[in-house]
């Protein structure tokens, strides 16, 4: 049983999670999904997948409403009954939050649990989500699992799988113009940043670091996304005086076409666990400038498919930008370098592949060894937060 725990929207974690849903091998695994947002849901239900939506809440967080008892034993039960249903083998969380409940779930049921994990957790929420009692921790990069490493979890107990790529979703559909419908001549240089707009992203020091490009040159910036800072974002370019060189084209309906329409793809994240779109952009062929943080160095590889750059830094990153600018065969050495590393390495297919070995894994621990102190406890986490040292 796949339990997400989202907004209402199908961004990226949903994406990777339905990708690795529909490319399952059914004769191996039969998927049930149980989720809070609709987006997620009508997409399962359209999949032909089994499907239960319920309107969870996770509690003792950061921003988390107060904690109501009878609410998460009703998520506990519905969860039970799910996996007693349907005779559910393996449990996947497919964020913190829906570990949660879930792992009451499994303890219960004697049914293991594996946490699939997006972005990185700060501690307080690491603990509350029940995170180190899992089973097993998979990260979507390797950087994600060492906070947990630092708690105390056994390296043996942790997991990378990258984010895999359904390549054939990419290219299905029309094709597009993106520069015609964006107004874009051909012979300008497009750079383009998707990412929401929040300030983990880095938004405003992209636009920062584009101020700094020559301004006789036809350079062309689009922010592909939406979110919270849209406004003070705007109101940076204006205060920049970038005008009409820097465009906010929000959620495009066309990602493929926009990808298609860049020369350089730029993210300036100051937190990044992986880094989605900069496996998607360099399936297209396209080189990276990016920051070097969180999992993106395990995305871009400096030098060979693109630029890695420090985070909060304008300077370093105009710089960068200004070297593909004026170098097109090195975009284009760039380019054809990430195509083969994302095909390598980032596919839905090495995915699925990853996944399907960690549930046969999984599947055949001894049901003797499962249970409220079975193999995924774990005192130690909790020992080192006690007495605020090394154990």
């Amino acid at each position: 049983m796949f339990a997400h725990y989202g907004d209402e929207w199908f961004r990226g974690s949903e994406q990777v999670l339905f990708d690795l849903l529909t490319n399952l091998d059914r004769d191996r695994v039969e998927p049930i999904l149980w989720c809070n947002g609709e987006p997620m849901a009508e997409a399962g239900r359209a999949a032909g997948l089994r499907t239960y939506r319920t309107p969870f809440e996770f509690y003792f967080d950061y921003g988390s409403p107060r904690f109501n008892p009878a609410r998460y034993l009703s998520f506990v039960r519905q969860g039970v009954g799910i996996v007693r249903e349907h005779g559910i083998k393996v449990l996947h969380a497919n964020s913190a939050a829906a570990a949660q409940w879930l792992l009451p779930v499994g303890r219960i049921t004697r049914v293991p649990v594996l946490a699939h994990l997006h972005i990185d957790y700060r501690r307080r929420s690491r603990f509350v989500c029940l995170l180190h009692q899992a089973d097993l921790i998979v990260g979507v990069s390797r950087q994600v699992t060492q906070d947990f490493l630092r708690d105390g979890i056994p390296f043996v107990r942790t997991h990378t799988i990258y984010n895999g790529i359904d390549f054939a979703r990419l290219i299905r559909g029309p094709l597009g113009d993106a520069r015609h419908d964006l107004g874009i001549a051909r012979d300008a240089v497009v750079i383009t940043s998707v990412g929401s707009l929040v300030s983990r992203k880095g938004q405003d020091i992209l636009i920062r670091a584009f101020a700094k490009l020559p301004a006789q040159r036809d350079i062309r910036l689009l922010i592909a996304s939406e979110g919270p800072e849209r406004a003070a974002y705007q109101a940076l370019v204006a205060e920049l005086g970038l005008g009409a060189k820097v465009r906010f084209v929000g959620y495009y309906p066309n990602v493929p076409a926009l990808y298609r329409a860049t020369d350089i793809m730029a993210l300036a994240s100051r937190a990044d666990a992986f880094g989605l779109v900069l496996a998607e952009s360099g399936y297209f062929g396209l080189p990276t400038v990016a920051t070097r943080v969180g999992g993106i160095p395990e995305v871009i590889e400096d030098g060979v498919t693109g630029l890695l750059v420090p985070p909060d830094d304008p300077d370093a990153l105009a710089a960068a930008l200004l070297r593909l600018i004026d170098d097109p065969a090195l975009r284009a050495r760039y380019g054809q370098a990430a195509k083969a590393r994302v095909q390598a390495l980032f596919s839905v297919e090495q995915m699925v592949a990853g996944f399907h070995a960690t549930y046969d894994t999984l599947a055949g621990v001894p049901r003797s060894r499962l249970g409220w102190f079975g193999s995924g406890f774990s005192a130690k986490p909790y020992l080192k937060a006690i007495l605020g040292q090394t154990v």
